[in-house]
């Protein structure tokens, strides 16, 4: 039981998505007892998905997973910020000529010691995300960041650990891991840097530092280019140059030459510039970058894959809560509400056309673009027994030619489905099942095979079952032929 005060997360698509792979990890080793949160989630959503949902959200506060959450979002912030301070003054230590004693900088040396580690690691992050598509985050500072927040033993909860495996098993699923673990990564370079500008910038505006460089095997002629060629960028945004002649005079200054105070500025102002431009810069903007592709993903992490075992078994238990037919009438009983009379009167005018979306996900759009249009208005119902009755009278007295029924295509059909399509079919002249994939994209084939087997064992052989809107329109335009 955890602690009435203590913070619970917000129920964003992210949380719940998080919470519900976590309660089924732990319920591997056997189901928790829901009857409570089963009979709430039942009562108070409308679909069977958000009836899933509802329950995994109550049987995760119990076990305190929401306040776990709130828990990482509070200490993330810290973490990512000692691992920004830790990054900045690890590149600042490795280049201690920097600020070493006797202020004589090796200027080639440091820049590759303030961005040697940070290069290593961008790369390592960019090969990751080109070969593995996002599925895989890599060994970069926001895998870490995830990682040390779960562990930190403040206020802990038992099932920290098992929250991890959860996120990292829903974002993997979503391939939105190396995008969540990018932005924290890029982020605390991008904080990285800030940090080591402002320790340069401090060190250049109030100490005389002399910037040269020595060695042994190469040539004046590579440091001359190596200048010109990183200096190119920073070049761009106003940052000044060393030219050859600079080059060539701070080479000398391993001997204690005298050395122009301008030309020790423009290499200050080089280094700093090779800082923003090599450093900051790339990881700030792809900071940006990982948090649009993670702001687009995240919409998607709300919706339940009804497909999956542990869900349909979670399902089943949902469909055993449905109340039996009950009378309706005290003079006209209704013997098998499966399986309604179909009303006397012959169908409608030729050509008409009723649409009825039956347990859509909420983020769904309505009407779905390319549906062919209907003579009455479009419908859309979550299933409720009251909807399924109020849209069934209104079929019965419009009495279309046509009835095209939506479905979600990765939804389980239940027993309240085979029963509103009765019931919803006998009111048409005909009727077709379409089967309606997310944005447009194409059906998972065991998700059409699902249906199809489903639609075989309820007698349904009459109902045409459409895969696309292009097909649905040509079935209706076919009412004319």
């Amino acid at each position: 039981m955890t602690d009435a005060a203590a913070p619970t997360a917000d129920r964003t698509p992210l949380a719940t998505a998080v919470v519900l792979e976590a309660v089924q990890r732990i319920e591997a080793a056997g189901l928790l007892d829901d009857q409570a949160a089963l009979q709430q989630a039942f009562r108070t959503r409308p679909t069977r998905a958000a009836q899933v949902a509802e329950r995994g959200w109550l049987l995760g506060q119990r076990l305190g997973l929401p306040a776990e959450l709130a828990r990482w979002r509070h200490l993330g912030w810290w973490v990512v910020a000692a691992l920004a301070v830790a990054m900045a003054f690890t590149g600042l230590g490795t280049a201690r000529a920097v600020l070493g004693e006797g202020r004589s900088i090796n200027a080639v040396a440091a820049f590759v010691s303030l961005l040697g580690l940070h290069a290593v690691m961008l790369a390592v992050w960019l090969l990751g995300l080109l070969f593995t598509q996002g599925r895989w985050a890599g060994p970069s500072l926001g895998r870490l960041a995830l990682w040390l927040t779960a562990r930190l033993p403040l206020d802990r909860g038992p099932h920290a650990l098992t929250m991890l495996q959860a996120v990292t098993a829903v974002l993997q699923r979503q391939r939105l891991l190396a995008w969540l673990t990018g932005a924290l990564s890029h982020g605390i370079w991008t904080l990285a840097f800030l940090i080591m500008l402002a320790v340069l910038a401090f060190g250049f505006a109030f100490h005389a530092y002399t910037l040269t460089w020595e060695t042994t095997i190469l040539s004046a002629t590579f440091f001359q280019r190596f200048v010109h060629v990183t200096g190119a960028l920073p070049a761009l945004l106003g940052f000044p140059v060393p030219d050859a002649a600079a080059v060539q005079t701070v080479g000398n200054a391993g001997v204690r030459a005298w050395v122009d105070a301008t030309s020790q500025r423009e290499w200050a102002w080089w280094l700093m510039g090779c800082v923003v431009v090599y450093g900051l810069l790339p990881r700030l903007g792809l900071m940006v970058l990982s948090l649009l592709r993670w702001r687009a993903g995240a919409r998607r992490l709300g919706a339940v894959d009804m497909a999956d075992l542990y869900v349909r078994r979670i399902v089943a238990r949902l469909d055993a809560l449905e109340p039996p037919p009950q009378v309706i009438d005290p003079e006209h009983r209704a013997t098998d509400l499966d399986q309604p009379t179909p009303s006397s009167a012959p169908p409608g005018a030729p050509g008409s056309l009723a649409v009825v979306g039956f347990e859509l996900p909420p983020e769904m759009a309505w009407p779905i673009d390319g549906l062919p249009t209907g003579t009455l208005p479009p419908e859309r119902i979550a299933g409720s027994a009251r909807e399924r009755q109020a849209v069934t009278t209104r079929l019965a007295q419009a009495r279309p030619e046509s009835l095209l029924l939506v479905v979600h295509a990765t939804a389980s059909p239940d027993r309240g489905t085979a029963r509103f399509v009765r019931e919803a079919a006998a009111q048409a002249g005909r009727t077709a099942l379409l089967l309606a994939g997310e944005g447009g994209a194409a059906l998972p084939e065991a998700a059409v095979q699902r249906w199809r087997a489903w639609l075989d064992a309820e007698g349904f052989e009459a109902l045409a079952p459409v895969e696309s809107a292009q097909a649905a329109m040509d079935w209706a335009a076919s009412s004319h032929d």
